[in-house]
């Protein structure tokens, strides 16, 4: 989870994700129009057949059925339009069609040409009409079935980007500034032999600084029992300028069950202008003086011997933490080495902006 926040906060995806909801968002408008216009053009098909359907065989329910979709609005549009571009196009005929299915529909046209028949333009007694070719509206219906929810589903897509944007660059850092609310205290099961004890579940919310030049006061507390400590502070300016993070979190444990037994913690920092985390090892007296955990942990960082008093400093190109360990508490468990996990840890970390680095 830290590693994506760092991700998100260095801002590195900004512009890439900028396009893409530039593209999400041009695709759904284009969709609509294209749709649009897709939905006129069979319409306005769908209402010159009928037309000449009409004007052929005079069977008023068959047009009325093939136009069933459209409702009098939508003809009152097309009708005008399609009347209006057949008289440009000096297509007196098909004009004078669409003037009488539009006034046996009971659509009213200004302009209209008259309705009488164009002499010729009857078929010839005997003569069957040929079969006419109709767009019907169950193919642009099919279509629109088809585009709706694509268009629902981009526009979820941008909403959901949005609010996850707001969430990782606003509300997110801020809870981690201000740190969780105190849960309820719980017994957590001692292992046989180990001392009970009491265990909060969440990690104290950090006390506002007052040091000059100071980026905040944070004391992350480690209780055994809470099995998945780890905690993060946001490092910003007075202005809400972001510039790292600093945190403690489990880095070993050893043994098994429950509770775990936390033998060494990961105490980091990390600088945005620096793009790294820096990280030094707290390990129990055990562990320090184990080779092979030493060995294990010493891809992580800098192994340190945790003592009560002793005062750690981490530092990258622009900020510094001076931390320093102000309780530690080894648990008592027959079944382990002594001293080889801890049973309480707090720790005072106090970050600041390294000297010149504010002027860069």
């Amino acid at each position: 989870m830290q590693k994506i926040i760092e991700l998100l906060q260095r801002r590195i995806w900004l512009g890439p994700l900028i396009a893409l909801i530039v593209f999400v968002v041009g695709l759904v408008v284009g969709l609509v129009i294209g749709w649009e216009t897709v939905s006129f053009k069979a319409s306005s098909d769908d209402v010159a057949a009928a037309a000449d359907s009409y004007y052929l065989n005079n069977d008023l329910g068959l047009a009325t059925r093939r136009l069933s979709s459209l409702s009098k609005s939508d003809l009152q549009q097309i009708f005008p339009t399609l009347i209006s571009q057949a008289m440009t196009g000096n297509r007196q005929i098909e004009a004078q069609r669409l003037a009488a299915l539009a006034q046996a529909m009971g659509v009213s046209v200004s302009g209209a040409p008259s309705t009488t028949p164009v002499s010729g333009a009857t078929p010839a007694p005997g003569v069957t009409p040929p079969p006419q070719t109709t767009p019907t509206a169950t193919s642009s219906g099919g279509l629109g079935a088809l585009l709706v929810p694509i268009i629902l589903i981009l526009i979820v897509f941008v909403l959901v980007v949005a609010a996850a944007l707001i969430f990782f660059l606003r509300i997110l850092p801020s809870m981690q500034n201000r740190g969780a609310p105190r849960a309820a205290a719980t017994t957590t099961a001692a292992a046989p032999g180990e001392t009970p004890q009491w265990a909060e579940r969440v990690t104290p919310a950090p006390a506002a600084t007052t040091a000059p030049g100071g980026l905040g006061h944070f004391v992350p507390q480690y209780t055994l029992g809470n099995d998945n400590y780890d905690t993060s502070y946001s490092l910003e300016t007075p202005r809400g300028e972001f510039l790292g993070e600093c945190g403690m979190g489990i880095s070993e444990t050893i043994g098994e069950g429950k509770p775990d037994k936390v033998t060494a913690f990961d105490l980091w920092l990390f600088d945005k202008a620096d793009v790294r985390t820096v990280t030094q090892i707290l390990m129990s007296d055990y562990a320090f003086n184990d080779q092979t955990l030493r060995t294990k942990l010493a891809t992580k960082g800098e192994a340190i011997l945790a003592e009560k008093g002793k005062t750690i400093k981490l530092e990258t190109q622009s900020l510094a933490i001076t931390a320093q360990i102000v309780e530690l508490v080894y648990a008592t468990n027959p079944n382990y080495p002594p001293d080889s996990h801890f049973q309480k840890l707090i720790v005072e970390i106090v970050p600041t902006i390294k000297d010149g680095a504010a002027a860069r």
